[in-house]
């Protein structure tokens, strides 16, 4: 059971996305792992990682889309960063095209496993917020924020799926907020249910 973090309204966004890395390299010989001066880093996304986060930044620059009225430009970015436990840069690497194109700052002074901590750091902001995260824990992290339809929070995010938006939106005013999920349909191959 995870522990719900009260909202106050009038100093918590009103919407807060959430984003899983781009994709990785694989544990087994290609696609090898990227880091951002082109040098081998399984530490790193992988070359379609690296498409998704281009992908990403143009999406966050132009939201919203009539394909995506749901997301909004992010004013703030939170991403966790590497650990001794957590070496992964992939939030990071993600994250980095999104802010340099919105010109935002990227909070990355949180780390995997502190999710508590994460989610009163989020609703202590007013400004619209995009969370880059590790897709493990990403069901117990957003499953602790005050939510009209939790039951329709999955408790994992799907392993195969990079694709994917996890949107919380609450009009101002209300201590609660109704979550979303919306496909990327960013890069060849991603989920389209329109199809």
């Amino acid at each position: 059971m995870v522990r719900v973090t009260p909202l106050e309204p009038a100093s918590a966004p009103t919407i807060v996305m959430f984003i899983r890395h781009g994709e990785k390299p694989s544990d087994h010989g290609a696609p090898r792992g990227i880091n951002d001066a082109g040098e081998h880093d399984n530490h790193s996304l992988s070359v379609r990682g690296w498409m998704r986060a281009g992908a990403l930044a143009g999406l966050m620059a132009h939201a919203p889309l009539p394909s995506h009225p749901e997301v909004q430009p992010p004013q703030r970015i939170v991403a966790t960063k590497p650990s001794e436990s957590a070496k992964s840069r992939r939030e990071l690497d993600t994250a980095d095209p999104i802010a340099r194109r919105l010109q935002v700052v990227i909070d990355s002074d949180l780390e995997h496993g502190n999710e508590a901590e994460v989610r009163e750091n989020i609703l202590s902001d007013p400004r619209v917020t995009l969370v880059v995260w590790h897709h493990g824990t990403m069901g117990h992290l957003v499953r602790g924020f005050p939510i009209t339809n939790a039951d329709d929070v999955p408790h994992h995010w799907p392993d195969d799926r990079f694709d994917l938006i996890w949107i919380l939106t609450r009009d101002p005013g209300d201590s609660e907020f109704t979550f979303l999920s919306v496909d990327q349909r960013l890069l060849d191959g991603d989920v389209d249910p329109s199809t």
